[in-house]
């Protein structure tokens, strides 16, 4: 779902609240690339190690 998108629609639903919220929000931090697959994001997900699972997933920023 596009960013865009869901502050549209907090705006339509609650717009009060998200001026609220808005006072604490960080900015995104817009950047730039200079081609395909030059900068890639990892993360991991530890929480199922007790039970041998841990999952990573890896995209392309």
């Amino acid at each position: 779902v596009q960013h865009r998108r869901i502050v549209e629609s907090l705006r339509r639903v609650d717009r009060i609240g998200q001026i609220l919220r808005n006072r604490q929000v960080k900015r995104r931090r817009r950047y730039h690339v200079t081609r395909p697959n030059a900068l890639w994001h990892i993360d991991g997900h530890h929480k199922l190690i007790r039970w041998g699972i841990v999952i990573h997933g890896v995209i392309d920023g």
